[in-house]
């Protein structure tokens, strides 16, 4: 993204300006494109599943109707006092009693004018009574199917798990009565566990034609490539138009209650599910995706290409305008470029009292004033470089005193006047190194040796002796420090430390060092008491700096507070400075110097 405005910002105004036409055109129809076009199949894909969802509801009424007529067969048979009586007066019949056979003939005739009252009346179906003591009764033939072999049936043990109110719901199965395989191959059937008081268990079995359920889904599918199924939850497949689709399994969560897009044979499909009153069964809609949108990508394109046809020619005549517009932008950029190659005299030529025209008039104004400006500062820089020419005529080279010096101190020492030639020699080199400032770090080393020099020359001057012990470690000589932070630490010592006896100051760094130096500065002066130690503590260890006592300075201006605070600045929180004292005794200074710099 960083580079696509890096790029866009180096191109030239009217380049941008043009793509910016582009993208304000090209974004809003696109947009147009893409909202137009989910919304108007957000909500016709709503409307279909709607009209998919009452084709349904239409359906499963039906369906309602066929499984209340089941429902009220089977509730009859359970709770009807005189079925009640004939279904106890069948069990009770003894299968080795002589009159067996006209026993249960003539409760088959009983029973059969019991459920005449009802079944001429509903929808035909397929009838089993089984007893625990094998005897049963049908209201078909048994040359079509033994009714006995129901016990045979893996899901006839679960009606065993039912209470006298729970029905089985089987679904669709091939049919079982012989003589109907080739005109109703399928039968859907329930089942339950009816009980007599004082009687054994009874079970009842109602099968029901599925081509009734295929009646229904057919007067409902107006469209040949639309399909409707009766299925479980698991989307097995109850009833079909297509009888071999029965038993077969839909890929799809069939339980949800929302319209799903799927793909069904290669194509997408509107899939529309909706339950089905007594049982967990669902009827699900299938209708081809193309056929329920329709037109929508016919409208839609058609109306993106007329607007995209009037868009290109507002496009172009704007592109054009824009063109015009930048025009004097352009004649501004080329003199900008000209001006950029030295050419001072090139000048834009717009008329007009435009906004850009205005700028024009005040940028060749400018120029002019430019012209002038140059010749103005050439005068002055000639005038300039001839007093600089001057001044260093007057100036004299620093490097010249270093040389007398030196040469006066050969002389002396020439003379046999040694001490003097190495006061000249400490001189001088104390000089030098405070007026070098190109290296604000020295080696260790020598900032000892500027110290040396240093006690050398306040020893003549103030006609005492003060010795300076070092004693250092070999690795510690060429770690670099800042430039005199020892020398106000030794006028200190020498100054305000002086007993009038013989001074000792001493500069230790024996510790091993992994990332600190430390550097212990001892001297065996008067020292001080506690009150004058903690007054000295507290002014150099606080933040701000004060005014420092123009008599009281030190030999380059650095006093032991500021010295503090510049090591802090250099170092940070890792520097550590400890200043201790006894009065009669002596002062002891310690540098905790971090080997590296913040």
């Amino acid at each position: 993204m960083k580079f696509l405005w890096k790029r866009i910002n180096q191109m030239s105004l009217r380049s941008r300006l043009i793509i910016s036409v582009i993208l304000c055109i090209l974004f809003p129809w696109v947009g147009t494109y893409i909202v137009s076009n989910y919304f108007t199949k957000d909500v016709l894909e709503q409307r279909a599943a709607k009209q998919s969802e009452d084709n349904l509801r239409m359906i499963e009424l039906g369906i309602k109707n066929i499984l209340d007529d089941i429902m009220y067969t089977s509730n009859y048979i359970q709770f009807d006092a005189n079925m009640s009586q004939l279904l106890k007066s069948h069990e009770l019949i003894e299968a080795d009693s002589p009159t067996v056979k006209e026993k249960i003939a003539l409760n088959y005739i009983h029973i059969s004018n019991e459920l005449s009252s009802i079944t001429d009346l509903l929808m035909p179906f397929y009838i089993t009574i089984l007893f625990e003591n094998d005897l049963f009764y049908t209201n078909y033939s048994l040359i079509n199917f033994d009714p006995l072999q129901f016990k045979e049936k893996p899901w006839f043990e679960k009606l065993d798990d039912l209470n006298f109110y729970q029905t089985f719901w089987l679904g669709a199965h091939p049919t079982y009565i012989q003589s109907e395989k080739d005109s109703y191959p399928y039968l859907i059937t329930i089942g339950r566990r009816i009980q007599k008081a004082n009687a054994s268990d009874i079970y009842l079995i109602i099968s029901l034609k599925e081509d009734e359920i295929k009646r229904l889904l057919s007067q409902y599918q107006s469209d040949k490539r639309a399909k409707f199924y009766l299925t479980n939850t698991a989307g097995e497949v109850y009833s079909s138009l297509q009888t071999n689709e029965i038993g077969a399994r839909l890929p799809y969560d069939v339980t949800e209650s929302v319209y799903q897009i799927v793909d069904y044979e290669g194509e997408k499909h509107l899939l529309v599910s909706y339950p089905v009153s007594y049982s967990n069964w669902r009827l699900v809609s299938l209708v081809p995706y193309k056929d329920t949108i329709g037109s929508i990508n016919t409208v839609t394109r058609t109306t993106i290409l007329i607007q995209g046809g009037f868009l290109a020619l507002f496009l172009f005549g704007l592109i054009m305008l824009v063109r015009e517009f930048t025009k004097p932008i352009i004649r501004l950029n080329d003199v900008t470029k000209a001006i950029e190659r030295g050419e001072l005299s090139a000048r834009i030529q717009i008329t007009g009292n435009n906004d850009v025209a205005q700028v024009s008039h005040s940028f060749n104004h400018m120029l002019d004033t430019i012209e002038e400006m140059i010749e103005q500062i050439k005068m002055k820089e000639e005038a300039k470089r001839n007093a600089e020419l001057e001044m260093l005529q007057a100036q004299i080279n620093p490097h010249f005193l270093f040389n007398v010096l030196n040469a006066i101190r050969l002389k002396i020492k020439m003379e046999g006047n040694n001490s003097s030639a190495s006061l000249i020699y400490s001189l001088s080199a104390l000089l030098r190194m405070s007026i070098n400032r190109n290296n604000a770090f020295i080696p260790l080393e020598e900032e000892l040796s500027i110290v040396k020099h240093y006690v050398e020359l306040m020893n003549f001057r103030h006609q005492h002796e003060v010795e300076i012990h070092i004693h250092i470690m070999e690795a510690a000589s060429s770690i670099n420090v800042p430039r005199f932070f020892l020398q106000p630490v030794i006028e200190n010592a020498i100054i305000h430390g002086n007993n009038n006896s013989n001074e000792i100051i001493q500069i230790i760094s024996n510790e091993q060092m992994e990332t600190t130096l430390k550097l212990t500065i001892i001297d065996n002066g008067k020292g001080m008491n506690e009150h004058t130690l903690k007054r000295l503590q507290e002014k150099v260890y606080q933040s701000t700096n004060i005014q420092r006592d123009k008599n009281n300075q030190s030999f380059n201006g650095i006093g032991l507070q500021n010295v503090y605070q510049r090591m802090k600045l250099i170092y940070g929180k890792d520097f550590h400075m400890n200043i201790d004292s006894i009065e009669g005794k002596g002062t002891t200074v310690t540098f905790e110097i971090p080997l590296r710099k913040e």
